[in-house]
């Protein structure tokens, strides 16, 4: 596939620079470079994902563990008492 991309010229020059130092092409540079911030990309969100679960199952725990916990008003004395 072919495409037009619009670049800084520093980025563009610094890019090519490091693509001939390698002994690739600007294309070639650029494919693996997108490849690796995709693949960085999965990773963190595989990541972020694992977190959320984990933080999920700590919530389910203890929500669990005070769900006894009377919420509301204070008791009366005679509520108190009458247990």
């Amino acid at each position: 596939m072919q495409t037009t991309l619009r670049m800084n010229d520093e980025v563009f020059r610094s890019a090519k620079a490091d693509a001939a130092r390698l002994g690739v092409t600007l294309t070639r540079y650029i494919e693996d470079a997108l490849k690796e911030r995709m693949e960085r990309g999965a990773e963190q969100h595989s990541s972020l994902q694992q977190e959320i679960e984990e933080r999920n199952r700590l919530m389910e725990q203890l929500l669990k563990a005070t769900a006894h916990f009377r919420v509301g008003p204070r008791p009366t004395r005679e509520e108190m008492n009458g247990r």
